[in-house]
């Protein structure tokens, strides 16, 4: 059962006791429930999210909603390209740092910094 379904019929239970109740006149069921409205536990996604989530395309959503989720939508996109372009500046700056980290003795990085090697200044004793 997913988990879309299992809250559906929760709702739906939830739903439907007051309404016995208030069908049969006030009168209670001799019948004890078969099934609790308590909280659904909390799933994740599944295999089936894709199916759900499609059956939802018709549901009626308020417009200011859908305004609120524009607005998020929004926001996260310009939060995204600012990330972008803070990561970019970022490697710009310490590219130079992360070639140093590459080096392996100081061979390389004598080669890296510029320095000449050190056999040319041999002291001559």
């Amino acid at each position: 059962m997913t988990a879309i379904s299992r809250r559906v019929i929760s709702a739906l239970l939830a739903f439907a006791g007051p309404l016995a109740l208030a069908l049969s006149g006030g009168k209670a069921s001799r019948r004890p429930a078969t099934a609790s409205a308590g909280p659904v536990k909390h799933v994740g996604a599944t295999e089936n999210f894709g199916r759900e989530l499609r059956a939802l395309r018709n549901v009626e959503v308020s417009p200011e909603l859908v305004s609120d989720i524009e607005t998020e939508l929004r926001w996260g996109l310009i939060w995204h390209d600012f990330e972008r372009s803070m990561q970019a500046e970022v490697d710009r700056i310490f590219a130079p740092a992360l070639a140093l980290a590459e080096c392996e003795d100081f061979s390389d990085l004598r080669d890296l910094i510029g320095l000449p090697d050190t056999a040319e200044y041999a002291l001559v004793v």
